[in-house]
C-alpha cells in the first residue's frame, strides 16, 4: 500500500513503503515534481544493485515520460569520494541535466549519500530522490537529508543537507541481501530503539527470529517504525542545530573511527554496534548507567549476530587522533552522546580523553 508513514507536511519528503514500488517510480516520481515538471531524470546506482534493479527502474522512468540516463558506480565505501563525484558532475554536464532534473539514488548508503550529495552541488541543488535497496538505508541513511562524501582526513566530513523529493522502500530488495549485511543494517534500528523508543527495544527483543529471516510483515513494520522516529528527529532538526538530531549519533563517534582504522573491513553497522557497546559501558563508567542496561543492549546485539568486541586489535592512539578529527568535536574535544538510561540520552562535551580510552579498549580482543 501507498501510505505516508507520518504527517510530514513540514518537510519537502514523502516517504513511502511498497513492495513492488520500483516498477511504477517513474510514475510517483512525476506526481512528487508536481507542478515543477521534469524531463530528464539521472540514475545513480552501483554495479551489483544496478544488475538487479536498474532497468526496472530505467523502464518506468521511460513509460512515465522522463529522458533517462543511468551512472554506475563501484561498489563500496571508496565510492563514496570528491573524485567520483567529478565525474558524475561530468556526466550531468554531458547530458545536460539543467535545474529541472531529478538524480535518482538507487542502492544503500554510499550511493545515497554521493547521489545526494551531487544533487545538493549540481547547479547549486537539483531535486533527487532515493531508492534505498539495504536495510541500512531503509531505516537510517535515506531519511533525514544527510549526503557527503569522504576525504582522506575522516568520513562524511564534506556534505551538505539536502532533502529529498521521495523516499521510495520496496522491502522485497532486502531479500537479495547477504546474511551479514542485513544484520549489519539492524545495528541503527536497535540504536534508534535505545536512544529514541524502550518500547521499539522490546519489540526487537521479541522479533529477533522473523527479523533475521526477513519475514514480510515483520520487515515492513520494522521500515515503519524506524522512519516514524527517525524523521520525527529530522523534523525537528533538520540540520543538527539543537541538539536533538545529535542524538542519532549514538554510537557513531567511536564507530566511525574504527571503521576508518580498520581499512573498512567492517561493515558499518559493525561499527556502529563496536560503538554502542563502548559508550554503554563509558555511561556506566561515569556514573550515568546501570550496567544492566548496558548488558541489555550488548545481549540484543549479540542475538542479531552483532560484534561487541573486535576480533582484530587496533591500537587506541589510532583510534583516538580518528575521533579528534569527528565532525561533532568542538574545540577539540568530542562531543558524545551518552546515556541515562534506555529512552535517554544525554549529550556530553566534557569527557575525559582517557575514560573515552578507556572504553574502546575495553572492545579489544
Amino acid at each position: 500500500m501507498d501510505e505516508p508513514i507520518r504527517d510530514i507536511s513540514r518537510s519537502p519528503t514523502k516517504l513511502t513503503v511498497e513492495t513492488d514500488i520500483l516498477g511504477v517510480i517513474g510514475e510517483r516520481l512525476r506526481t512528487c515534481c508536481g507542478a515543477m515538471s521534469a524531463s530528464s531524470v539521472v540514475v545513480v546506482t552501483d554495479h551489483q544493485v544496478g544488475e538487479l534493479y536498474a532497468e526496472r527502474v530505467l523502464d518506468s522512468l521511460r513509460g512515465a515520460g522522463f529522458v533517462v540516463g543511468e551512472f554506475r558506480i563501484d561498489v563500496g565505501e571508496a565510492s563514496k569520494s570528491l573524485e567520483v563525484a567529478a565525474s558524475i558532475y561530468q556526466y550531468l554536464a554531458v547530458r545536460e541535466l539543467d535545474r529541472d532534473g531529478v538524480i535518482v539514488a538507487l542502492g544503500g548508503g554510499v550511493v545515497s549519500d554521493l547521489a545526494g550529495f551531487v544533487a545538493a552541488t549540481w547547479m547549486r541543488g537539483v531535486r533527487f530522490a532515493i531508492c534505498p535497496t539495504t536495510v541500512e538505508a531503509c531505516v537510517d541513511a535515506a531519511i533525514g537529508g544527510k549526503t557527503a562524501v569522504n576525504i582522506p582526513a575522516a568520513k562524511n566530513l564534506v556534505g551538505a543537507f539536502h532533502q529529498p523529493i521521495l523516499v521510495a522502500i520496496d522491502p522485497s530488495c532486502l531479500l537479495t541481501l547477504s546474511p551479514r549485511d542485513v544484520r549489519s543494517g539492524l545495528a541503527e534500528s536497535v540504536k534508534h530503539g535505545v536512544v529514541l523508543d524502550p518500547s521499539f527495544l522490546d519489540w526487537h527483543e521479541q522479533h529477533v527470529e522473523a527479523i533475521v529471516r526477513l519475514d514480510s510483515a515483520t520487515l515492513t513494520e520494522l521500515i515503519r517504525w524506524n522512519i516514524r522516529l527517525k524523521s520525527g528527529i529530522v523534523l525537528e532538526d533538520a540540520e543538527e542545530r539543537l541538539d536533538r538530531r545529535i542524538l542519532l549519533n549514538f554510537g557513531h563517534t567511536i564507530g566511525h573511527a574504527i571503521e576508518a582504522c580498520s581499512g573498512s573491513t567492517l561493515r558499518h553497522g559493525e561499527c556502529v554496534s563496536l560503538g554502542m557497546v563502548a559508550v554503554c559501558r563509558l555511561s556506566c563508567s561515569l556514573g550515568l548507567l546501570a550496567v544492566a542496561d548496558a548488558q541489555r543492549v550488548e545481549s540484543i546485539l549479540s542475538r542479531f549476530e552483532l560484534p561487541t568486541r573486535l576480533a582484530d586489535s587496533i591500537e587506541s592512539d589510532r583510534i583516538m587522533a580518528a575521533i579528534r578529527k569527528d565532525k561533532k568535536v568542538r574545540g577539540g574535544v568530542p562531543r558524545l552522546v551518552l546515556l541515562e538510561r534506555i529512552g535517554r540520552p544525554v549529550v556530553r562535551g566534557d569527557v575525559p580523553e582517557e575514560a573515552i580510552r578507556e572504553a574502546y579498549e575495553s572492545l579489544l580482543p
